[in-house]
């Protein structure tokens, strides 16, 4: 048992670290809004087909 509570103290230590430098955050940062951007057009995009597609079968 007390092997696995000196693992465990090891992990957590371990995890509380910042793996990244403020830099590279940053570059992380603005590729996860690029991909919620896209995200966003790309759902902006299906509904206007969808729109399209009703309108289509309505005239």
């Amino acid at each position: 048992m007390s092997s696995h509570a000196l693992t465990w103290t090891l992990l957590h230590r371990r995890s509380a670290r910042a793996f990244f430098l403020a830099q590279s955050t940053r570059h992380v940062r603005s590729v996860a809004v690029a991909a919620e951007l896209a995200r966003a057009v790309a759902a902006l995009a299906g509904l206007a087909a969808w729109a399209g597609v009703g309108l289509l079968l309505v005239g």
